[in-house]
């Protein structure tokens, strides 16, 4: 199902508005809305695309912080906000910790941009993580994986966004 607002409609809606008849305006203006709202909620919002970057900027005995870059394609007509998530970080299929956004992330409406994120990693588990650390000082290949849930908010409504995304590094 498809809204649109001709360019009759407002030509009506102007014509009417110097007549006098504010209740038509009225009419025509909560329908315009209503279509724009109704048009933002037809498709899917925000796609993500493949990890492009993945740069570990700092690491300390509790957490790592790290920074990815990520295509993402928003095919809302409204810009979305993205501060918080549950997100859940792996490493060789064994849980280590728990990620969060360390940055806001703005991310413009209609079209695809690659946006830098910059997450913390919280380590909860300290075998897998000291495993982690020797693999990435002797330079071997290891499979990195977060899963979870974040929060996508803009100015009309608030989604929540799975995420499973694997890297390789």
């Amino acid at each position: 199902m498809h809204f649109f607002i001709s360019f009759f409609d407002i030509i009506f809606v102007s014509e009417n508005f110097r007549g006098g008849s504010m209740q038509v305006y009225f009419l025509k203006a909560s329908w315009a809305l209503t279509s724009v709202i109704l048009l933002s909620c037809t498709r899917v919002p925000i796609e993500m695309g493949k990890i492009e970057n993945f740069r570990i900027e700092r690491v300390t005995t509790e957490s790592i912080c790290c920074s990815i870059d990520i295509p993402i394609t928003n095919h809302s007509l409204f810009p979305f906000t993205v501060e918080k998530g549950e997100l859940s970080a792996y490493f060789e299929n064994e849980r280590i910790g728990s990620a969060h956004i360390i940055e806001t992330v703005r991310i413009a409406s209609w079209g695809t941009k690659t946006y830098p994120i910059r997450l913390r990693l919280m380590l909860e588990n300290p075998e897998t993580s000291a495993h982690m650390a020797v693999n990435a000082l002797m330079g071997r290949r290891s499979t990195y994986f977060i899963r979870g849930t974040v929060d996508a908010r803009s100015i009309m409504f608030q989604r929540k966004i799975t995420i499973e995304r694997t890297i390789v590094k």
